[in-house]
Formats: structure tokens, C-alpha cells, sequence
């Protein structure tokens, strides 16, 4: 077999020899060669502007500005190491976020994001932070302030009028608007809904005591509330599950039995036997009641009081709500699930009434069946959200 005479390969495997390539450098002004159909510009991208020379006092601040907003868009990412570590110079970056979230109330005012979508922890904690609240009451205000109907009227501002104006205390809003407009709070409000809507109720109460709205309007309603209506997904009562539990979940039903008024305890202050000083407030939550465990006058562990002059209550009522005849199977007896109803949701249902409850499932600790039982056991409820009536449900 012949082989390739200098390299020892065989007659076709060998190296060929390469050819000359095109030499870049003696042609490369035709680059820079006009083409009049093709050098077109938008002008409101071009800066025709002239600008005089700045000394460096104005060159440094200049830069000082650049350095604080790059910042801003930055502390987002970061780990949370490098938060603890950062020290002072991410609170300052903190305080320049707060300014910028500190916004008037017209739709026009437009102040800079902030990522939430890339969480560094759970969700639920996640929304505790102080920049992600910040960032959700920033969004969640624009959303009530730029919502608008195909008539081109602002949805939820006249509902707060309208609210205001019948002296009630539910801002209802659409879920499937919210979830057109922002569609990450939509998502968040079903998956942590405590949360999300205690936010939801602080952006409400700040916009109806506005100067620009009801200033003085805490002194007929202390407090508002966001109630969420048109959830897409209808539950069965028989299918709510462990999956479902702390979840904004949607359920109709016949009410057949209805609690009467009880105040339950919202904001407690308690009195030191000791030295009769007044402590708190505790705000209570269904989870856990909160009191105090040293007093910090005299450094004493008690005995406390409950100061019921000083605590604020809420009205509190309960309701039984069941399956609706057409919807159990056969050969199956129509289940049963209590729904708290709290504030201005009192007696908006009577027994024999059809409703259309959104609330959080969530559970309960059961001392009545805990008694019979050598196990703690656990009962799920409702917590309302918003109750109407099926023949007026949307």
C-alpha cells in the first residue's frame, strides 16, 4: 500500500495541505461603508442633547447615585449570609427601598420594582421580610389604584367609594382580575392566604384613611378587609384533604345550624399583680394565645390579669356548613364542616340558606372529641373569608 510520502500515513487518511483564507484586514473598512436603506434609527432612542462639563463634587454624587440604585436591584440576590454580613451598608440599602415604596396614592406615581419571583427561603417565610411585604403592598396598591373596566372606569376605587358610602367594612376583590394583573399575588394569595391577606388588608385600610379618600373614616369602621370573590375552583366538602389545608379553598353548602355572637379576644393587655403595671398589647392568633411571661417593671413571672377594659375584641360566630343534597353520592350521608365567621360576616348566612363560602382550611384543636380519645385529635374548619348566597354568587 503507498503511502503518503513525509507523514507515513496511508493514501487517503493523510493531512491536505490548507488553503489560503481571506484576509480580514485589508478589507475591513468595507464594515464601516454606508448603506442609506438600512441606517434608519428610532429618534426617541437617540440623545441629541448637549451636556457642559461637571466638576468632580457633581461627578462623585452622580456616581454615588448610580452605586445606591445598582444596589437596590442587587440586595435581592443576595444570600442570606452575605445580608448579615453586609452590615450597615445593606440597612442603608433597606431605608433607600423604603423611600422608594413610600408612594402617593395616584395612579400615576410608578416607583421601582423589586424582584420577588426568586425566593431564598420558603415561601412562608419569604413573605415575612420586610422587602417582600414592602414589594406586595407596592403591587397590590398599584392594582387597586390602575384597575380598570372595559369602560374604562377604575374598578376598586369606586368600590371603596361605594364601600364607604354604605358604611361597610369588604372590599371585595376579583380573583380572576388579580390574577390577570399580578398574576404572582393571585398564586400567593391561594397558597399562604393568612399571610397575603393581612397584607392585603393593611394596602386597603391605608388607601380608604387616605387624605385623598376617607381620612376619618376609622372612626366608623376600625378596620377594612379584602374579601376575595369568583375563585375558579369549587370544592366538594367530602374532598378537602390534608393537601388543602392553610389554602384559600372555595365550598358551597346548606347552612343548617348557626352559633350565636361571641367576642373573641383580638388585642390583649394584661395587668402585673405585682406592680400593677400594664403590659401589651398581645395580638392573638388561632394558633396560639399569647401572654406575657415577665414582667419587665419588676422583673417578676407574674401572676397576669387580663385587662378587659384595654383588650380589644372581635365578634366571632360559627356556622355548619353541608354538602349540598345534589352533589353527595348515593349511599353516602352528606358530610359536615364548621366555618368561623369573624368581623362583618356575622349573620350574613341563616340556617336553610344555600352559600358560597371562600375561607382558609385550616384545623383546630378538638377538646370536646380529645375527652374520649387517648390521642390529641385534630378537627378542620373554614376559616370565611367572603359568604354569599348561591342565588347571588357570581
Amino acid at each position: 500500500m503507498a503511502e503518503r510520502a513525509g507523514d507515513g500515513a496511508p493514501d487517503g487518511l493523510g493531512l491536505y495541505e490548507e488553503e489560503d483564507g481571506e484576509d480580514l484586514m485589508a478589507t475591513y473598512q468595507e464594515d464601516y461603508a454606508a448603506i442609506p436603506e438600512l441606517d434608519h434609527y428610532k429618534s426617541e432612542l437617540l440623545d441629541h442633547g448637549s451636556y457642559d462639563t461637571i466638576d468632580a463634587g457633581a461627578r462623585l454624587a452622580a456616581e454615588a447615585a448610580i452605586s445606591r440604585r445598582f444596589g437596590l436591584r442587587r440586595h435581592m440576590r443576595l444570600s442570606l449570609h452575605e445580608e448579615r454580613d453586609a452590615g450597615s451598608s445593606m440597612k442603608a440599602v433597606q431605608a433607600n427601598s423604603s423611600r422608594l415604596n413610600t408612594r402617593s396614592s395616584s395612579p400615576e406615581s410608578c416607583p421601582q420594582e423589586i424582584n420577588i419571583e426568586i425566593m431564598r427561603c420558603p415561601l412562608r417565610d419569604w413573605i415575612t421580610q420586610t422587602n417582600t411585604r414592602t414589594e406586595i403592598k407596592r403591587r397590590f396598591r398599584n392594582f387597586l389604584l390602575t384597575y380598570e373596566s372595559p369602560k374604562g372606569v377604575y374598578v376598586y376605587l369606586e368600590q371603596i367609594k361605594q364601600m364607604c358610602a354604605n358604611n361597610l367594612a369588604s372590599l371585595k376583590v376579583s380573583y380572576p382580575q388579580l390574577s390577570a394583573a399580578v398574576p404572582i399575588l393571585a398564586m400567593w394569595t391561594t397558597d399562604v392566604p393568612r399571610e397575603v391577606l393581612e397584607i392585603f388588608d393593611e394596602v386597603a385600610a391605608e388607601l380608604v384613611l387616605s387624605s385623598e379618600h376617607f381620612p376619618s373614616y376609622k372612626n366608623i369602621m376600625p378596620e377594612v378587609h379584602v374579601r376575595i370573590v369568583d375563585l375558579p375552583i369549587l370544592d366538594s366538602i367530602q374532598v378537602l384533604r390534608r393537601i388543602h389545608q392553610n389554602k384559600l379553598v372555595r365550598a358551597c353548602g346548606v347552612v343548617t345550624r348557626r352559633s350565636g355572637t361571641y367576642p373573641q379576644l383580638k388585642l390583649a393587655k394584661f395587668t402585673c399583680l405585682s406592680c400593677q403595671a400594664l403590659l401589651g398589647p398581645f395580638i392573638q392568633s388561632s394558633e396560639e394565645e399569647a401572654t406575657p411571661s415577665l414582667c419587665p417593671f419588676c422583673r417578676s413571672n407574674g401572676p397576669f390579669h387580663l385587662h378587659h377594659e384595654e383588650s380589644h375584641f372581635r365578634n366571632y360566630q360559627r356556622i355548619a356548613l353541608q354538602e349540598l343534597p345534589g352533589a353527595v353520592p348515593p349511599g353516602h350521608v352528606p358530610r359536615t364542616k364548621e366555618v368561623v365567621l369573624l368581623d362583618d360576616l356575622i349573620d350574613v348566612a341563616r340556617p336553610g340558606e344555600e352559600v358560597d363560602v371562600t375561607g382558609i382550611f385550616t384545623h383546630c384543636y378538638d377538646m370536646e372529641t380529645t375527652g374520649h380519645s387517648t390521642l390529641p385529635v385534630i378537627a378542620t374548619i373554614l376559616e370565611g373569608n367572603h359568604v354569599a348566597k348561591c342565588d347571588l354568587a357570581t
